[in-house]
């Protein structure tokens, strides 16, 4: 049995709390009680089965930002950029009082030698840069070095410090699970991949050639270096290494608990792209207006007057498809990574000349074919279709007299800044329902290419201009001021969302 004590040390501040203590009050836990702390860092981490979390943590910010979707709701001004602190301060607590905690206590104790608790230890290790990741590419800087310490100020790292040390982890982790790869694990606890080991290995090296691609303008040798290692150690490449979290009931998906509320539907680059490129996805990620029948979307950024317009109302706009919706939500598992993004990221690095064991047409329509897979379309004839597609994204017209968003086609294409584009929206298209990483990626790479806001009634990121970050969050400036405020320092500029953090310089 593996004793875990998770009485840490009294002295913190009251925004971490919860990293300090176990929130059930016990003094130890059995080995298949640290494998139900595991169970709950996943759900946290998804933010799944928590009341509005979704929304709030990631519906109402990262899924808008990255424009898979646009607000309908007249109470809501995030599409505008309106950070509504009150809302997004649900990512910080799911993220510091609910995965954190358990992650850390199951990561301490199990630091010994022993290859039952070495393999614990490294699989909770790839959770938490899961979890990390997420959060700094949200604020740039935040706590992370100093969580859990007997210290009355939670000091905030540098997002540079937190990716170099991610890597390290991942580095680690990467060699203890190819060591221990027979050894148990979680089990059935495990609700992404259900105590398979090799899983864990492969979705660890591909999160590692996740974040090489995201600082190859920032640290280009050590991206190359990071990447073709990962790929070299094997990363994602069937569909049976898709990474979703089982969901039920209790822990349900929150996409699919937001979708029922009548409060976003398809963005205009949404309807340009899969409409244009007759891409057989689009009914699985969206359904025709109640109204017309038709396929329809809004533009991110409308004011009140234009959201309560006829043209846009829910009625005549498209909401997501039967698959994601309330009725399914304890059913329909949650995204967590795709096989289809591992090929997308080699594609891309073999466009910057790194190793990445193929050439990066073929890596290309490789990960078309399997995000098309993913969603159930299995005709070949139609993946090969949508392949050698030469169709141009569509004009949505509407009430804005939307244009079309660009003039790629799917096809490959024989200049090599054109692929660039294919191959990043390509891998936008592919990482739907998951903001989060879509959002992080436009920020980076500059594709896909998306509409301006309508308005913005932020006065530090126009219009016609990509959101940054989050701003720091007066939650953590109510319980952590000292640190919130010596924290400024570590960004390039001042504290607002136009702000561009330490990857971010494209």
């Amino acid at each position: 049995m593996i004793a875990l004590v998770l009485a840490l040390s009294a002295g913190c501040t009251k925004n971490y709390e919860e990293l300090n203590t176990d929130p059930n009050r016990l003094e130890s836990l059995n080995a298949e009680d640290v494998k139900g702390l595991f169970t709950n860092a996943l759900y946290s981490g998804m933010y799944c089965g928590r009341g509005v979390d979704y929304q709030y943590a990631q519906g109402f910010f990262a899924d808008l930002f990255a424009q898979y979707s646009a607000i309908t709701a007249t109470f809501d001004p995030t599409d505008r950029y309106n950070i509504a602190q009150e809302w997004v301060q649900y990512q910080w607590v799911a993220t510091y009082t609910r995965a954190l905690p358990p992650l850390m206590a199951i990561i301490r104790e199990t630091d010994a030698p022993e290859p039952e608790s070495q393999i614990l230890n490294a699989i909770a290790r790839v959770w938490k840069v899961f979890v990390i990741h997420r959060a700094t590419d949200y604020y740039g800087p935040i706590p992370y070095s100093k969580i859990g310490q007997d210290t009355l100020v939670v000091h905030y790292d540098s997002q540079k410090d937190i990716y170099y040390d991610l890597f390290k982890e991942l580095k680690e982790a990467t060699a203890i699970i190819k060591e221990n790869i027979s050894i148990p694990s979680y089990g059935d606890k495990d609700m992404i991949f259900g105590g398979d080991n090799s899983k864990w290995l492969k979705f660890a090296n591909t999160l590692r050639l996740r974040l090489a691609l995201r600082v190859a303008d920032v640290e280009p040798a050590m991206a190359q270096q990071e990447a073709e290692t990962a790929v070299a150690e094997g990363v994602m490449a069937d569909l049976s290494d898709d990474a979703y979290l089982t969901v039920s009931p209790v822990n349900y998906n929150g996409f699919n608990r937001q979708s029922g509320w009548n409060e976003f539907r398809m963005s205009a680059t949404m309807e340009s792209l899969l409409v244009g490129y007759n891409d057989p996805r689009l009914s699985k990620y969206w359904q025709p207006a109640i109204n017309t029948g038709k396929y329809a979307s809004v533009r991110n950024g409308m004011n009140v007057a234009e959201i309560v317009a006829d043209e846009n109302s829910p009625d005549n706009t498209s909401g997501p498809s039967d698959y994601l919706l309330p009725q399914n939500r304890g059913t329909t598992p949650a995204t967590v990574m795709y096989t289809a993004e591992a090929y997308f990221l080699r594609a891309e690095g073999t466009l910057l000349g790194w190793n990445m064991a193929g050439d990066a047409k073929s890596l290309y329509e490789k990960g078309i074919e399997l995000s098309l897979r993913t969603w159930k379309i299995e005709d070949g004839n139609v993946i090969q279709a949508y392949i050698n597609g030469t169709s141009l994204p569509a004009a949505p017209g509407g009430y804005f007299d939307t244009p079309a968003l660009t003039d790629i086609p799917v096809r490959f294409s024989s200049d090599p800044e054109e692929q660039m584009e294919q191959v990043q929206t390509q891998k936008w298209l592919a990482l739907f329902p998951e903001g989060h990483e879509a959002w992080a990626s436009i920020r980076r790479s500059g594709y896909p290419k998306t509409y301006p806001l309508i308005h913005s009634d932020n006065p530090n990121v126009p219009a016609d201009e990509v959101i940054r970050r989050i701003p720091f969050l007066n939650y953590d400036r109510d319980r952590n001021a000292e640190a919130v405020e010596a924290a400024v320092a570590l960004l390039d500029g001042p504290d607002h969302a136009g702000t561009r953090l330490w990857w971010d310089i494209k």
